[in-house]
């Protein structure tokens, strides 16, 4: 029979439960067991115990086998129920087997006990590999072992209703195989079996859902990506699926790469129902393979366009990266009390080759999601320590501030600190690291040990942009912070607001209190700076003093007699 079988004997007589216990092991069953002796015992044994066979007494005190049969089958309706009686009646004997027993036999005659479990066993466990069998071939492919269209178009319906609750997105991509191809001769293979499991494979390494893939047709795929974040994110998976599949893979002794095309619909863009989804995104695939085959398209035709500039942007941004082909100006900051510059921010800056300037707010948030943010971040911390070490120390008594991404803050990048720094001669002190509010919200202990190693090597660490999110200001304590730099959408709103200049003047209290310095951004007016000082800031940043500057620009300010006071009409 195999392992180890769980037997409940539902019976109040000990002595009738040794009996049969002695039967089964005479029979060489081994089994493991429980007892219970009414409905509420049946029950919890039933959930808990889960076991393989019922042995069932016909009359208890207070409880009935029929009672008992009923409960079981309530509960698992395929579980075997022998039913083992003192005394019974043939038709009493009918009755229990109409009403579903297995079998029914008497205490005065056990040796069939044996037998009976054993074949009620084995009809249950054929019976279920039979079901598992047509629910297999009822909802997978029998190729691929793949969800099939019926199971894919349930799982759908399923995670459009999360999202509908959740208000959150759902993709659902069409793939098409077009051709495959022999690699070395670049002649079109015929599709074979081998292929097939082969795309299966890899469009299951592609998702953490094994239910989100399905074979739907001969040549046809279909993945659900529930929780997508927009038409980017998906228009990315999308392209890295079929760069995937295009990837040369040794199949029979020849080298094939698979040609594939898909079409995207979305949720709720395109549609709320799957048969909607699914209409659209077959909408899109036709289009694609008529327009870039081997490529994807959205069903709306806006969407693909704009993911493809997104792309083009993309690889541009790159080739600017790796091309040194971006640039950096300095922005430098005073102190109101001195007039002089205390610190220069290097900001990078980038221009196509069109000559179409791209704003800073649009190519660090793209070299975020494209994961270019750490080679960006590292040639801006290279190129204006370089630039900055050149520069004479002797008149410069202010720092150089490098902006640090969020996604950079991880033990790599403490050794491209130390790298650039040794390059550059600069001297680490002479270096103070910017980054945002957002490391506040949520942080973990990596971030806190990356900073102490980043203090480590000597250099200054300020937080920028602060007063833009909702910060931990219990861990802000914990952090080895210099200067904290009060956000320009705060300072803009200081004159004349009366709450917000609570808040900057809380802030300052509070940093002061921390130990740091504080400086305001985005100071463009003199009201805005009367009002900053007003509130104890003394250190500012902003065009009424200077915009961004080359770095000659920079360096002839900042080694001039020239202080704040040249630099704008502001009142001894």
């Amino acid at each position: 029979m195999g392992p180890e079988i769980k037997v409940l004997f539902v019976d109040d007589q000990p002595f009738d439960v040794m009996a049969e216990q002695y039967e089964l092991t005479r029979s060489g069953i081994e089994f493991s067991f429980r007892t219970a002796k009414c409905d509420s015992e049946l029950k919890r044994e039933l959930r808990e115990f889960r076991p393989d066979v019922v042995l069932c007494d016909y009359n208890m005190p207070g409880y009935s086998g029929i009672r008992a049969l009923q409960t079981t089958h309530s509960i698992e309706p395929t579980l075997p129920v022998l039913m083992v009686s003192g005394t019974i009646a043939e038709s009493t004997a009918i009755k229990f087997l109409d009403l579903g027993a297995t079998d029914y036999l008497l205490k005065s005659n056990l040796r069939r006990l044996g037998p009976a479990v054993r074949r009620a066993i084995q009809e249950r466990r054929r019976r279920q590999a039979f079901e598992t069998r047509i629910e297999q071939l009822a909802h997978y492919d029998a190729l691929t072992g793949l969800p099939n269209r019926l199971s894919i178009e349930r799982r759908g319906a399923a995670f459009l209703n999360d999202a509908r609750f959740n208000r959150s997105g759902l993709a659902l991509l069409i793939l098409n195989v077009d051709d495959v191809f022999d690699f070395d001769q670049e002649s079109t293979l015929p599709r074979s079996d081998d292929a097939l499991k082969h795309i299966g494979k890899t469009l299951l390494s592609a998702v953490p859902d094994p239910t989100c893939v399905a074979r739907t047709g001969v040549d046809e795929f279909v993945l659900l990506v529930p929780q997508s974040h927009g038409a980017d994110e998906v228009g990315h998976f999308a392209q890295r699926l079929l760069d995937s599949l295009a990837r040369p893979q040794l199949l029979d002794g020849r080298t094939f790469k698979v040609c594939a095309t898909a079409g995207v619909a979305l949720f709720p863009e395109d549609g709320d129902h799957m048969d909607a989804l699914l209409g659209k995104a077959r909408a899109a695939l036709r289009a694609a393979q008529a327009v870039t085959p081997g490529g994807y398209q959205f069903h709306l035709a806006e969407i693909t366009q704009r993911h493809r500039e997104s792309r083009q942007l993309e690889n541009e941004l790159r080739e600017a990266i790796s091309g040194d082909s971006l640039t950096l100006k300095y922005q430098p900051q005073f102190d109101v009390s001195s007039g002089r510059v205390c610190g220069v921010e290097a900001l990078t800056r980038w221009t196509r080759a069109d000559g179409r300037v791209i704003s800073p707010s649009v190519f660090i948030p793209l070299a975020e999601k494209c994961r270019s943010i750490e080679a960006l971040g590292q040639w801006a911390l290279r190129a204006s320590c370089k630039t900055f070490a050149s520069w004479p120390s002797s008149s410069i008594d202010a720092p150089l501030c490098v902006n640090v991404s969020v996604e950079q803050i991880a033990p790599r990048f403490t050794e491209m600190i130390r790298e650039a720094l040794l390059e550059s001669g600069l001297r680490p002190d002479r270096l103070e690291l910017e980054i945002t509010e957002s490391v506040l919200v949520g942080s973990t202990d990596h971030v806190l040990a990356c900073l102490n190693d980043w203090k480590r090597l000597g250099v200054r660490i300020a937080i920028d942009d602060f007063g833009t999110g909702y910060s931990n200001l219990a861990y802000l304590s914990k952090l080895p912070i210099d200067r904290l730099k009060i956000d320009k959408s705060l300072t803009a709103r200081v004159p004349g607001d009366h709450r917000d200049s609570t808040v900057v003047r809380t802030v300052i209290s509070l940093a002061r209190e921390l130990g740091f310095t504080v400086l305001a951004e985005g100071i463009e007016n003199e009201e805005q700076l009367r009002a900053v000082t007003d509130l104890g800031c003394h250190q500012v940043q902003g065009f009424l003093f200077a915009p961004p500057l080359t770095a000659p620009q920079a360096l002839e300010l900042m080694t001039s007699r020239w202080g704040l006071r040249e630099q704008a009409s502001i009142p001894a």
